[in-house]
């Protein structure tokens, strides 16, 4: 407990957030090396790192169509900052400040970068500590804890962070690849929902279909927000004794698109009669090897 004391609270939650999941990771450091990128950095002229993704994505997916391209961009590059932060929520109810000059993110150019980092390294760097809390957190008198008065306003807090940095971002992206800019908000949308869902149920594992969306409702439902998409939701498997929530996704990974690569079991092209005949056979071997 010591140690934990002499902590910023945003690092205890982030070994927190580790035991949840391993593949969420988030450090409060500034990396040394030259690879980890502030978005302002990815977007500056002449930004080699970002014309070397942007080649790299379409080798792999044998494509220059702009709206896959900038898709799949997005997806790689959204993944680390939506889990970590969605993750705060959820675990200690905490939100780190998104700001886009006050993040690193560390984005690998090949997949063999990828497979030859750490087992499961951190992706995402904050720069700055500040944090939004609850009244009750036991560290609301830490000097950078902006306090909320409750958890819809800290729903809100997180819901207005990532609006401000993806809009940023989408900004920049679809005037550097020409790509649509709803289109790349839908992949956010997915991934936001999709984090919520993913993680709710590795919390608790009984965690229902009725209480995912009503987390849902205050990030991904508010009308006049970005992240606003009705196609958006989720929907239940049971087998057996077992139940499982799933998003019922708009975007496409492009799995299908790279070489030896097929459609993913939750992929939008499938039938509706196909993906769950698929996601049931997974839980039923899940449960098989469980039980």
């Amino acid at each position: 407990m010591d140690v934990l004391a002499n902590q910023h609270p945003l690092q205890v939650t982030f070994a927190r957030i580790q035991q949840l999941n391993p593949y969420v990771g988030a450090r409060l450091e500034i990396p040394i090396t030259v690879d980890w990128l502030t978005p302002a950095e990815l977007f500056a002229p002449p930004a080699t790192h970002l014309t070397a993704l942007i080649q790299a994505t379409q080798k792999r997916l044998q494509t220059t169509a702009v709206n896959k391209i900038g898709g799949a961009l997005i997806q790689e590059y959204q993944w680390p900052l939506i889990a970590s932060a969605v993750a705060c929520f959820l675990v200690d109810r905490r939100v780190p400040a998104l700001d886009p000059y006050h993040v690193r993110l560390h984005l690998p150019l090949t997949e063999q970068e990828e497979a030859e980092e750490a087992e499961h390294p951190p992706r995402v760097a904050y720069l700055s500590g500040r944090f939004a809390a609850l009244p009750d957190d036991p560290v609301a008198e830490h000097p950078d804890a902006l306090i909320v008065p409750n958890r819809n306003a800290l729903r809100d807090y997180l819901r207005n962070e990532l609006e401000a940095h993806f809009g940023w971002v989408i900004e920049r992206l679809s005037a550097a690849v020409g790509c649509n800019q709803r289109g790349l908000w839908l992949y956010v949308t997915d991934r936001v929902a999709g984090t919520l869902s993913w993680l709710m149920q590795e919390q608790y594992k009984q965690a229902c279909l009725s209480c995912i969306n009503r987390e849902a409702n205050g990030l991904i439902r508010v009308v006049d927000s970005p992240l606003y998409n009705k196609k958006v939701g989720y929907f239940e498997l049971t087998d057996q004794a077992q139940r499982q929530v799933y998003l019922d996704r708009v975007t496409c990974c492009f799995w299908y698109k790279t070489d030896g690569g097929d459609y993913c079991t939750t992929c939008p092209h499938r039938t509706k009669e196909d993906r769950n005949e698929r996601l049931l056979k997974y839980m039923a071997e899940e449960y098989g090897q469980a039980a």
